[in-house]
């Protein structure tokens, strides 16, 4: 009998790693130089990596205040 596969793990993409940053700040910062220029925000590809960065952070901080609080 198979057994049904876990879900995949949910950290997998969303994670706030040392790379992850240094990868954002890197690409941030050549779209700033080389990229496209100012669009709405819908199709403004910086615009759209900043709230990224900010979901990814603030749900790096609530998973971080949550294992805290199971301390």
């Amino acid at each position: 009998m198979l057994m049904p596969k876990p879900p995949p793990d949910p950290r997998r993409n969303d994670g706030f790693s040392w790379f992850y940053r240094f990868d954002h700040h890197v690409t941030y910062a050549l779209l700033h130089v080389m990229g496209p220029p100012d669009l709405d925000e819908a199709r403004d590809p910086r615009t759209q990596m900043k709230k990224e960065y900010e979901r990814r952070k603030a749900l790096h901080e609530a998973r971080k205040h949550a294992a805290r609080a199971k301390r």
